[in-house]
């Protein structure tokens, strides 16, 4: 039987490397990397501030601006065996149709976070729909050797179904690195274990593990954790996930920068349940 692709715990919302060697702290105390895991950490790349280089309403504190922000993101001392580098990003939902912008944000992306990137996530990608998607992820595997994370997001997951997911993903499942559930993406939506059961356990019987990691996102934080978690790690002990959203509250300037206190407890939880 072959061996299933290696599982991450994600925090996504990174901008510096001192944020980094702060998660990477975290991650040691809790014994996170002691679980044959990975630290996977998310930066942020949108259409408007890598592509356009202009701040959203976030702010730099939780979306690098620019290709020096970006670039700067994170150290340049990698590979780490510990942690992976990934690029969140969301093409311009109006744009993402037309080829030759699809591959310009990719190539820029490639190169501004070259130092440091190890994969990249398509949020948002309307792959369900739109057949020019899943040869553009060949493509992307093809031209950058990276590896490829791709959100199954709500619109998909309600579209095509479970089974559907993976019918849909088809041949070009082999391009993706993990396929990851996110019916929620930044609403803040309590992650729903019985909703979202049916389609980890469809991916985990037509997918091939060793070739394709499964994960899950959306709502998560040390207490969803707790309390939600336990049993579904406990039939797919080899599940991965990711959180953001709950990482990122306002603080008394106003800012969404990522919370340490709040990450902290998250890692630890997510070290106790793979206890």
């Amino acid at each position: 039987m072959s061996e299933m692709k290696k599982s991450y715990v994600g925090v996504s919302g990174v901008v510096s490397p001192e944020m980094q060697a702060t998660l990477e702290g975290l991650a040691m105390k809790t014994e996170l990397f002691s679980k044959n895991r990975f630290l996977a950490l998310g930066v942020k790349a949108t259409h408007k501030t890598q592509y356009d280089d202009d701040e959203n309403k976030y702010g730099k504190e939780w979306y690098p601006v620019g290709e020096e922000g970006f670039n700067g993101a994170l150290r340049h001392d990698y590979p780490s065996h510990f942690t992976k580098a990934v690029a969140q990003t969301y093409l311009e939902i109006t744009k993402v149709g037309d080829e030759e912008y699809r591959k310009e944000f990719v190539k820029q992306i490639h190169e501004r976070g070259q130092p440091w990137l190890q994969g990249i996530q398509f949020d948002m990608l309307p792959w369900h729909d739109n057949d020019d998607m899943l040869g553009f992820l060949e493509y992307v595997k093809a031209s950058t050797g990276l590896e490829l994370f791709l959100q199954a997001h709500g619109g998909a997951m309600t579209e095509l179904q479970p089974k559907g997911i993976i019918q849909r993903l088809g041949a070009y499942a082999q391009f993706v690195d993990y396929l990851l559930f996110d019916a929620s993406h930044g609403t803040g939506k309590r992650l729903d274990v019985d909703a979202l059961e049916p389609f980890i356990a469809e991916a985990y019987s037509g997918l091939d593990t060793s070739q394709t990691g499964i994960a899950i996102a959306g709502g998560l934080n040390g207490d969803v954790i707790r309390e939600e978690l336990p049993e579904l790690i406990a039939a797919y002990p080899n599940l991965s996930w990711d959180a953001e959203g709950q990482l990122h509250p306002y603080n008394e300037a106003g800012k969404r920068p990522l919370d340490m206190t709040i990450t902290e407890d998250y890692l630890q939880a997510s070290a106790s349940l793979l206890r």
